[in-house]
């Protein structure tokens, strides 16, 4: 009777999982299968496979839509934007985390408060300032405005981290003499390693995701981001579902791609970081 009943709720529990996963990947699939078919056809046929597999689509986007010159904009500009990012959050997490200075507190509480402007209610400012540096048409003010803007969330992710290291770690360094920076780039980084995986796809998804500040400072086309091109590809009138599938896919290629690769290290981030929290 037992064995009976541990069936059941077992076949119910994996026919639920069956479901929510079914619904969870059909947007991708619908995309996919959207992306392969010609206009004509999805006007008659929107849900199902497709009958007749075309590129033309992808082929539009990538050539004639010159996203294969955004996306190479996007591969250059968001790994010099992630080294700035690594070294504030880094740095600043340790010293907020583990250091003993005046106003720490306040400081970080600073830190935090500007987690919570949106980017629209700071986008007149941000123009203000990099136009009177120069900075507008210019990849270092869009690297210094992404820093500013997502760096308060990964130095509140390494903060939270570094202050559960034992202090006794700490305080041994000191008195084998070790400086600051040796403590942090020797003993503190590599303590810190699924977090800072976890930190590096986190800032690789907001800064290939971000649209505004882009629009704002990029206003030349050949130095737009893969984003930045998909959302002037849709023109004036609009454009096909079918085209527009084919470039949210070739947009989706990197974060996609940087989930499956590191999808070891985000578990083991996620549960170091739930078991010290």
């Amino acid at each position: 009777m037992s064995n009976n009943y541990e069936k059941t709720v077992k076949g119910i529990m994996y026919l639920v999982l069956v479901v929510f996963a079914f619904l969870a990947l059909y947007p991708v699939i619908f995309i996919l299968f959207t992306s392969l078919k010609s206009s004509a056809e999805y006007v008659n046929n929107k849900l199902l496979m497709p009958q007749k597999i075309t590129f033309e689509n992808y082929y539009y986007v990538w050539v004639k839509g010159h996203m294969l010159k955004y996306f190479l904009n996007s591969c250059i500009l968001i790994p010099s934007g992630l080294v700035l990012y690594l070294f504030v959050c880094v740095t600043a997490g340790f010293a907020f985390g583990r250091l003993r200075f005046p106003f720490r507190f306040p400081l970080f509480l600073a830190v935090l408060f500007l987690m919570i402007f949106p980017q629209m209610l700071l986008s007149i400012q941000i123009f203000q300032i990099c136009r009177k540096l120069h900075l507008i048409n210019n990849y270092l003010g869009l690297v210094l405005v992404w820093v500013a803007y997502f760096g308060p969330f990964g130095t509140y992710i390494m903060t939270t981290y570094y202050s559960t290291v034992p202090l006794e770690i700490v305080e041994s360094a000191r008195l084998d003499g070790t400086g600051v920076y040796r403590m942090l780039y020797y003993i503190m980084a590599p303590i810190a390693k699924p977090m800072i995986i976890i930190i590096v796809i986190i800032g690789t998804q907001s800064m290939w995701n971000e649209l505004p500040f882009s629009l704002l400072l990029l206003q030349t086309e050949q130095l737009r981001t893969i984003t930045q091109g998909i959302g002037m590809l849709q023109g004036q009138y609009g454009l096909d579902d079918t085209i527009l599938s084919a470039s949210i896919l070739s947009a989706s290629l990197v974060p996609l791609l940087v989930f499956m690769i590191f999808q070891r290290q985000i578990t083991m981030g996620s549960y170091s970081g739930a078991v010290k929290g």
